[in-house]
């Protein structure tokens, strides 16, 4: 296990990390800072699993920074030490669920029961999630599955965007999956395992493969939950036997997890999941995207965030504490950049809105777009503003740039240095239609044109205008003009 001590006095710092006996308490790793500033840095490329922590130092105290850590690192448990026996640091102490508040002058034995609490604390919590997994998926005696004559098996979590309803919700995914699981000759156990989750294990006589089953989940999902909920599948590995029922379970959390560079109403299969999904921290990044917001390099900002977020998607980055304060730290830059331009007031109920942010985020693409919206209302003196100029923009590419078959709102979000995401909410907030939509228009536009030349077939202009698939192209355009490519040549001729 990781500790972090965070401590103003050099002799109590020290003191600590030289005569407690980490190893009998089970503590692999020590970091220290002397500071709340200190402390937040260190955590950029450490994630400790205990923070013993003074109250009183210069600058923000340790309530203030524990806060902070929570909010980054949920998990963790939390220690803090003090000379100040006071109730309101006291209250601050339970709210945060800390394990315990040692009182100054620091005696080895306190501390060191302190710790032990704290390391007792994390193994019940591991083992009430193995004793959770027993009951859900191995206990046939609480949760029965009929699995006679079936020997293959793969456990699935529907991680969903939302807290409420969720029995409802297991009653929907039950009754709306009982045709297609007798369709495939599976059963099905299912059970909310929680607050945003549901899970299930299938089991059947035949091999369920990622390749004959993906669409086939993404359809029953969207069957049932709509296209307008948030929800992610995530399948664990595909095993035989009942006992190995546990490596799928594990398997899934794993797969859950590359919800933050998929995004949203995605299924995953483990089969999918390569590389070690580290966070490795490019410190000069950070530099190099404070210099130009700083700078006013407002092209050069947004495209360093964009950067950003491919490269985690590229490298298939699991979102984890370090993630999210590499996020948070680049808000910073833009909260202190809004400051020195007087866009926002101090350091405050922002900040702390923010952190609540960075903390619930679930993918890249929202925390990307956070800031991104913060980037746009910071060089443009506000949002209204600068999405007129991204969406009037947007529209020159396409007039330009129509008769490319290939264009899609990925090329056009590079284009302008946002994320496809982001820049389809701008465009249809701004104009009141999708980019899709405001592409055909042009198309069709430039179509009807083109059609005024008699000697170009009606297949050519479809070429032209951006389209390889000449029948397609026809009942597209049928569909926006009520008329045939050839009944409107026709038309052309009569007048």
């Amino acid at each position: 296990m990781k500790i972090l001590i965070v401590e103003d006095e050099t002799i109590i710092r020290n003191g600590l990390v030289k005569h407690i006996d980490w190893q009998g308490l089970d503590i692999g790793e020590i970091q220290t800072a002397a500071n709340a500033q200190e402390a937040l840095s260190v955590c950029e490329s450490y994630v400790p699993d205990i923070v013993v922590s003074d109250i009183s130092m210069p600058g923000e105290n340790g309530i203030v920074l524990c806060r902070k850590l929570r909010r980054l690192f949920p998990e963790i448990e939390i220690i803090f030490v003090t000379g100040y026996a006071d109730k309101e640091y006291l209250k601050a102490a339970i709210d945060l669920h800390a394990v315990r508040y040692v009182e100054k002058p620091i005696n080895r034995k306190d501390i060191s029961e302190a710790i032990q609490e704290a390391v007792s604390r994390y193994r019940k919590t591991k083992e009430h999630k193995e004793a959770r997994l027993n009951t859900l998926f191995i206990d046939s005696a609480s949760f029965p599955i009929e699995v006679g004559g079936k020997n293959i098996f793969r456990v699935g979590i529907l991680h969903l965007g939302y807290r409420k309803g969720l029995a409802e919700i297991k009653q929907k995914v039950k009754d709306g999956a009982d045709d297609w699981l007798q369709k495939h000759g599976m059963s099905m156990l299912i059970e909310i395992t929680a607050p945003e989750e549901i899970s299930f294990l299938l089991g059947g006589e035949e091999i369920l493969t990622k390749q004959s089953a993906k669409e086939a989940y993404i359809q029953l999902m969207e069957g049932i939950l709509g296209e307008e909920l948030h929800w992610f599948l995530a399948m664990g590995k595909q095993v035989t036997g009942t006992e190995q029922i546990t490596d799928s379970w594990q398997t899934a959390q794993q797969v859950k997890k590359s919800l933050a560079y998929m995004g949203w109403n995605h299924v995953a299969f483990s089969e999918e999941l390569q590389g070690h999904h580290k966070f490795e921290p490019d410190r000069s990044m950070a530099d190099r995207f404070a210099e130009a917001v700083s700078g006013k390099k407002e092209e050069s900002s947004a495209a360093l965030l964009v950067g950003f977020a491919q490269e985690l998607e590229r490298k298939q980055v699991f979102l984890d504490g370090e993630v999210r304060y590499a996020y948070y730290s680049l808000n910073l830059v833009i909260r202190k950049a809004e400051r020195a331009m007087r866009l926002a007031d101090k350091a405050g109920v922002e900040d702390d809105a923010d952190a609540a942010f960075f903390e619930g985020a679930e993918t890249f693409a929202e925390m990307n777009q956070y800031l991104q919206s913060r980037l746009l209302a910071l060089f443009e003196g506000g949002e209204a503003q600068k999405s007129n100029y991204v969406v009037r923009k947007v529209m020159d590419y396409i007039w330009e740039n129509y008769e490319d078959s290939s264009l899609s709102i990925k090329t056009m979000a590079d284009y302008v240095y946002l994320t496809p995401t982001y820049l389809s909410n701008v465009f249809k907030k701004s104009t009141g239609i999708t980019i899709g939509q405001y592409l055909v228009d042009v198309r069709i536009e430039n179509a009807k044109r083109l059609m005024r030349e008699p000697k170009l077939k009606f297949y050519q202009v479809a070429a032209m205008v951006g389209y390889e698939d000449s029948n397609y192209f026809a009942k597209i355009f049928k569909k926006k003009t009520g008329m045939t490519p050839s009944d409107y040549k026709e038309s052309l001729s009569v007048r």
